[in-house]
């Protein structure tokens, strides 16, 4: 009876191993499956800070940035962005063509009533947020913008915009060039002043003859 007894613990605990082997078995096999799916889904899902660009030079206050995403009308993604990691993250403007939930472009405005741009570095982070089974998928971009209190438009916009100053300054002179090429060839300009000489004919012959001579 004892060595029956010890047969049976033995078989216990070998049904026990081999049940406990194969729970660890299928827990790791459907951990490796939903980790498979979330890299799968995170890897098809993108969000793009495009304005302002990074290192840029930017006026302190409120700032407006936009930016682009992965998402549409049907899929079911939401954009948030922040300053500085400040949380809560904030929700952006959906501005894509397929409406309000539309966040293949975005755009949002930073306020006091959140934060404001100011003098320095600052970090500035748009998240891409999708729901998923069996977790949410998530990407971020960040750009880092330098706030100038001196600057009243973006650099890069503020170049755009003395490049076409001094375009448009290089077409009044050229105008000006042509007016004023145009005015010294005016007939009044190219007048020829002739001096008349003094009639001293007499209508004599003889006379005029002789003042012709001697120049009286």
């Amino acid at each position: 009876m004892i060595l029956f007894s010890n047969t049976e613990t033995k078989f216990e605990r070998i049904v026990l191993s081999l049940v406990i082997a194969l729970i660890l078995l299928i827990v790791t096999c459907t951990n490796s499956a939903f980790s498979q799916q979330d890299q799968e889904a995170t890897s098809t899902i993108g969000i793009k800070i495009t304005s302002p660009s990074t290192d840029q030079q930017v006026p302190v206050g409120e700032l407006t940035i936009s930016g682009i995403s992965t998402d549409n009308a049907t899929t079911d993604c939401t954009v948030y962005a922040d300053w500085n990691d400040q949380k809560p993250f904030q929700k952006v403007v959906a501005t894509g063509p397929g409406g309000v939930n539309d966040y293949s472009t975005w755009n949002f405005t930073y306020t006091k009533n959140y934060n404001i741009i100011t003098n320095g570095t600052n970090n500035l982070t748009s998240k891409l947020s999708c729901l998923s089974s069996p977790a949410n998928v998530t990407k971020w971009n960040s750009v880092n913008v330098t706030g100038e209190v001196d600057l009243t438009t973006p650099k890069n916009e503020a170049s755009s915009r003395e490049e076409g100053t001094s375009f448009e300054g290089q077409n009044l002179t050229t105008i000006a060039n042509q007016t004023r090429n145009v005015t010294e060839a005016s007939p009044e300009n190219n007048t020829t002043k002739t001096t008349v000489a003094p009639n001293n004919k007499t209508g004599n012959p003889i006379i005029d003859f002789f003042k012709g001579m001697f120049g009286t």
